[in-house]
């Protein structure tokens, strides 16, 4: 480097390595002008896409967010400090593919987006594509101050300089990257295994069996699956569906429409998948909903004056998610749910609802009387037990059984889906509960609640509820499941899923439907690992711990310890990270999936249209980085004029 120069290093290339580019791109000339600024981005995967969007993955996985809905460019919408600068979302860069306006992509990209409407679902090899054409349209389109430098490399430590400059380390390098400022935007990074995750992996190393421990499913290796064979699918999430799909369709068989349902046509090539959770449900598909922009819901009763009165108790550990917070958002899901299930069946009752709904307390007898008036079904109320644990209770006799309510959720959920949220209630409530993430983020995070109530009340409850109702597949997914589960392909075990080992085999089961454990040499765990930095392998991350430059964050309770957390502790409006003695660093920074539990859902991509939070933490950041040089270059100046300082060599 020169000591003329801003030197900044982006740790990871995947999109919010992108969008802090495009925010510093964006802020140079205002904040910085005339300054010649230096960007290192440093990923051993290509630049935009990153590990997650590789471009060579198989075309079968899909993204779970519509072409609509998926950006890294400002609009608007952004309420940033810096100057907006718009680029093309998913769809619209489809659009211009499709057109002939751009033309250096691959042949299956092209194929993709002839055929793409804003509510199509990409795959993940085309968001790729995207984002790789984002970041170098970035660079091409930058300042003429500023440069950028793309390392094929991993960064393995972070320190710091008696002068104070950052020097980052790339693994093969032999001299540091000398900067003033580091944004660790790695996104999911990988971990050491638990000790139950261990313990399953000596077991199959002892017996010859195959483990397939958390992780991508696109990375994970599963040509020793052997056609015929019985393989124990863990988990029933947006991970389950890809495995399913690459044990299926990857292994050559078709799915074919006939009439209105979906037959699967077997290659024989395919494992018997036996699927189970602890709900024993998938997740459900995301509603349809044919139109390019799908504004934000705004809610009534979560106001900014009930966010600023519950943030009031932040830090303290006096604030109870159950208690304070999800009573405004039960009434304000029930809101939308039963207003969309009266509107058009019963013109009365929707006027009663609207007239007497919003004065009254969530819980109290009135409102529930008022609901029992309304809705005489039960089962057309809407149920948060129900909803969670839709098997509880109903005693199944046995496999068939099972299987034969399963595919009834699942047909079920596919109608609504296909009516998307102007005319089912069900799916109106989902993409409610998908909306309102913004504003219980906005209360819980930031130590917003107390540590035990975060640890119980939202990992280990919410954020699965979230996902499982508001966040699943696209509706094509639920109908190859069911096809699937006609052809014998996958097998849905119960609710409560057990996984034990025995024999020299592993072994599942559910104690709600009886007369069945299978037994399988082959186990996949169809979820990704916590991001958690006390366990990084990640040489950064884990060096950083280790020298005690960063912590995991702890959320306080009124009394006791409180709740450590696996995220990665950085600070609540500049997200600068904070190292073991409680003290911000000033010039590394931190956002997305490490800083997991101090947000909430920062796996969430930038949406346009909304004010995405993610774009607003990128431009904070960028700016921040730009500060950080323009003061090294003010106090070199200073002690130029003095005489005190000789100009490093460049």
């Amino acid at each position: 480097m020169s000591t003329r120069t801003i030197d900044i290093c982006i740790v990871g290339a995947g999109p919010r390595g992108t969008v802090a580019l495009e925010r510093i791109c964006a802020n140079v000339p205002s904040l910085s002008p005339g300054q010649d600024v230096h960007v290192h981005v440093v990923d051993p995967y290509p630049a935009g896409g990153g590990r997650v969007w590789k471009f060579d993955q198989p075309r079968e996985l899909l993204m779970n967010t519509v072409a609509g809905d998926v950006t890294v460019f400002t609009d608007p919408t952004v309420t940033c400090d810096g100057p907006l600068t718009p680029g093309p979302t998913q769809y619209q860069w489809a659009r211009m593919v499709a057109d002939g306006r751009v033309t250096d992509v691959s042949d299956e990209a092209k194929a993709e987006a002839a055929q793409m409407e804003a509510w199509s679902y990409a795959s993940r090899a085309f968001q790729g594509e995207y984002l790789g054409w984002a970041f170098w349209h970035i660079v091409d389109r930058a300042p003429a101050e500023v440069s950028v430098s793309v390392h094929r490399t991993r960064a393995v430590s972070v320190t710091e300089s008696a002068d104070g400059l950052q020097e980052v380390r790339l693994e093969g390098e032999d001299l540091p990257l000398r900067v003033d400022a580091v944004v660790l935007a790695q996104g999911h990074y990988d971990v050491a295994p638990t000790t139950r995750e261990q313990e399953l992996v000596d077991f199959a190393a002892r017996h010859g069996l195959h483990y397939v421990a958390p992780d991508s499913p696109a990375e994970a290796d599963l040509s020793w699956v052997r056609a015929g064979e019985p393989v124990i699918v863990r988990g029933l999430g947006l991970n389950f569906y890809d495995y399913m799909i690459l044990l299926s369709e990857g292994r050559g068989g078709h799915f074919v429409t006939d009439g209105d349902t979906l037959r699967y046509l077997p290659s024989g090539q395919e494992p018997v998948m036996y699927a189970g959770s602890g709900r024993g449900m998938p997740y459900r598909a995301r509603a349809e909903i044919k139109q390019e922009v799908v504004p934000r819901y705004k809610p009534d009763f979560i106001t900014a004056t009930e966010i600023a009165e519950l943030r009031l108790g932040a830090g303290t550990g006096r604030t109870d998610f159950r208690r304070d917070l999800f009573p405004l958002v039960a009434k304000e899901v029930a809101w939308v749910y039963y207003r969309a299930l009266l509107k058009d069946t019963a013109p009365g009752a929707h006027a009663r609802l609207v007239a007497e709904f919003p004065a009254l307390t969530w819980g109290s007898p009135r409102l529930e009387r008022l609901i029992e008036e309304l809705v005489p079904d039960p089962e057309l109320r809407f149920d948060w037990q129900r909803l969670d644990r839709p098997a509880d209770g109903l005693g199944f006799a046995g496999q068939a059984a099972f299987r034969d309510w399963i595919t009834g959720q699942l047909a079920e959920d596919l109608r609504h889906s296909r009516l998307g949220p102007e005319r089912s209630a069900v799916k109106a409530a989902a993409a409610v509960m998908r909306d309102l993430r913004e504003e219980v983020r906005a209360v819980i995070s930031h130590q917003g609640i107390s540590g035990t109530s975060y640890r119980d009340h939202i990992d280990r409850w919410f954020s699965g509820l979230n996902n499982y109702a508001a966040s699943g597949p696209p509706a094509t997914r639920v109908a190859q499941l069911l096809a699937l589960v006609r052809a014998g392909v996958v097998e849905p075990l119960g609710p409560r899923m057990r996984v034990s080992t025995g024999d020299g085999d592993f072994r599942a089961s559910s104690p709600e439907v009886p007369g069945i454990e299978v037994r399988a040499h082959a186990l996949v765990e169809a979820h990704l690992p916590l991001t958690d930095v006390r366990r990084a392998t990640d040489p950064l991350l884990a060096s950083l711990r280790a020298a005690g430059e960063c912590r995991a964050h702890v959320i306080p309770d009124a009394e006791g310890a409180g709740y450590e957390t696996g995220g990665l502790d950085v600070t609540e409006s500049t997200f600068q990270v904070v190292r073991g003695d409680g003290t911000p660093h000033p010039a590394r920074f931190s956002y997305g999936p490490p800083v997991e539990s101090v947000q909430w859902v920062t796996a969430i991509g930038a949406r346009p249209h909304v004010n995405s939070r993610t774009l607003l933490q990128g431009d904070s950041i960028a700016r921040s980085c730009l500060r950080q040089g323009m003061a090294r270059l003010a106090r070199l100046g200073t002690e130029e004029s003095r005489g005190t300082t000789v100009p490093l060599a460049g």
